[in-house]
């Protein structure tokens, strides 16, 4: 399961189809602590055919826009020898 970080903090990350071809990649923070303040979950909507690649691209995005630090995609399967 692909990871999203806010500062230090680990958010999980889910991946809905929404309409057709469209799928809605959310970033969803954790509670907050005691005197924090919540954060609002982070959505991007994408279209296309390739789960793992919106998932990328969306998480690229957030980067980028600076509403996340980091993410953490899963590991490839390993190919067949």
């Amino acid at each position: 399961m692909p990871r999203a970080f806010i500062g230090n903090k680990e958010c999980q990350v889910t991946v809905d189809r929404d309409l057709g071809e469209s799928w809605a990649v959310s970033v969803v923070p954790p509670p907050p602590s005691k005197g924090e303040a919540p954060l609002a979950p982070l959505v991007v909507k994408l279209q296309g055919e390739d789960v793992a690649k919106i998932t990328q691209g969306a998480l690229e995005i957030l980067q980028k826009a600076g509403q996340i630090d980091r993410f953490e995609l899963d590991a490839p399967p390993p190919s067949p020898a």
